[in-house]
């Protein structure tokens, strides 16, 4: 490409970065939530179907692997702040070439994921003291759902590149045949259908299987013919320097989520002594909440894109506003979405089961959860805001500092102490959110983020 040729086309892709707005870049990315919403809905009402034993065995299961699947994201968070800071200074091949070493990578960084999550099982199993009728079908249901973390590893980099480029159309039509797919894969596997015997616990790890198996595929043929991109990347283990700042900027969030999984399985642990209508309590309300998280990642992945785009081209003040905005839309979005959780509660239960225990004890977590969403969009928003400016240490260490200092000492002496049980542990968590937002909310103001260099 000749020189002109070249300067047109960098101003060209600054113009586009330029006529960006959260609505555009986020509101695929919330239809995309809107459907991962009715996929967990659905799927939970499919497996409660078949016994609440098998909801609660997949309940814990999919606890533990949160922590697996934060992991096998290393790569993809990294790269979407280098590729939408590339895109900001108008240079289309590098980000291109970011985004194909980042999926190569992530791909094998999956598979090594997977392997120690499905040998780790039986031991974190024994730490939670898991009920042992339960523990064949957890250990099971990780089994299966572990080897599926090397396509889980290939999707998170290759939709975290797709979101750089600004590509949140495609990624929530993805979403769209994938949970199409997984719905009437478990409904198949788990309830039975012709020949197809009902296969429970085993027809849910399955049915994730094969869906992040047909995902995989799908976004192989979307990077090769929307991005062009050649897969695997040849210098995907060569570019130490590429591979250690997407390391750098991922690792310090990504792994205050993994501690942060650890944080929640320790919670289920103190929550399994109250016995199955603490667990399945706290089950329903965290698809709920798991909504709600969401609507508020959606609004803070396109604030990230936006602020990518604002430091690439050195407008600092503009991406200052930016995650204010953001912050405050997602802490209202996902407040009035608590709201109506806790006034249409019984109708929400009643999709999953007709006991009236659990539905008295959700309807006390839903109200709480209302406390715990303005804390939370503000941390959850304003964390993901530092990282993309290139502040990534900071927030980790306040974030950590307040999880393991704070929160877990009171959700044991409310849960465990004084008996509150799972209450206790959603007070707990209000203070936490609570202060976290706080602290982000100093840590933005103060601008001490200008001086970070991402590139």
């Amino acid at each position: 490409m000749t020189e002109p040729h070249a300067l047109a086309a960098a101003h060209a892709q600054r113009e586009e970065t330029r006529r960006a707005t959260l609505f555009k870049l986020s509101f695929p990315l919330f239809l995309n939530s809107l459907l991962n919403f009715g996929v967990m809905l659905l799927d939970t009402m499919i497996i409660s179907a078949h016994s609440a034993d098998a909801a609660a065995a997949v309940a814990i299961a999919n606890q533990i692997l949160i922590v697996a699947l934060e992991l096998s994201t290393a790569l993809g968070t990294g790269a979407v702040i280098v590729i939408a800071h590339h895109l900001g200074q108008g240079d289309r091949e590098r980000a291109e070439r970011v985004a194909a070493i980042a999926v190569t990578a992530n791909t094998l960084f999956g598979l090594l994921v997977g392997l120690f999550t499905a040998l780790a099982a039986p031991v974190v199993l024994w730490l939670l003291g898991t009920p042992e009728a339960m523990a064949p079908d957890i250990r099971l249901y990780v089994g299966v759902v572990g080897i599926a973390m090397a396509f889980n590893g290939f999707a998170t980099a290759a939709t975290a590149s797709l979101r750089g480029f600004g590509r949140s159309r495609t990624i929530a039509l993805l979403g769209l045949f994938a949970a199409t797919f997984y719905i009437a894969a478990e409904y198949v596997l788990i309830l039975g259908w012709g020949p197809i015997p009902a296969l429970g616990v085993l027809g849910s790890g399955l049915g994730t299987l094969l869906m992040r198996i047909a995902a995989a595929v799908a976004l192989l043929l979307i990077l090769a013919r929307g991005l062009g991109l050649s897969l695997p990347h040849r210098e995907a283990f060569s570019d130490w320097r590429l591979l250690r700042r997407l390391f750098g900027l991922s690792m310090p969030s990504v792994s205050d989520y993994i501690a942060y999984g650890c944080y929640q399985l320790i919670l289920l642990g103190f929550i399994t002594g109250f016995g199955i209508v603490a667990v399945l309590s706290r089950a329903y309300v965290m698809i709920a909440v798991t909504f709600f998280i969401f609507v508020i990642m959606a609004v803070s992945q396109g604030n990230e894109v936006l602020l990518g785009y604002r430091r690439g081209a050195g407008e600092a003040g503009q991406a200052f506003a930016q995650a204010l905005r953001s912050s405050i839309v997602a802490a209202v979005l996902a407040t009035f979405l608590a709201i109506l959780l806790y006034l249409f509660a019984d109708l929400f239960f009643a999709l999953f089961t007709d006991d009236p225990a659990v539905v008295v004890l959700g309807t006390e977590l839903a109200l709480l959860t209302v406390l715990l969403q303005p804390g939370f969009a503000f941390n959850t928003v304003l964390f993901q805001s530092l990282r993309a400016v290139g502040d990534v240490r900071w927030p980790v260490m306040v974030s950590q500092g307040i999880t393991w200092g704070l929160s877990l000492p009171l959700a044991w002496f409310l849960c465990l102490h004084l008996g509150y049980g799972v209450v206790g542990v959603w007070y707990a968590m209000i203070v936490e959110e609570t202060i976290k937002g706080i602290a982000m909310l100093w840590r933005w103001h103060d601008r001490k983020w200008v001086r970070h260099v991402v590139l």
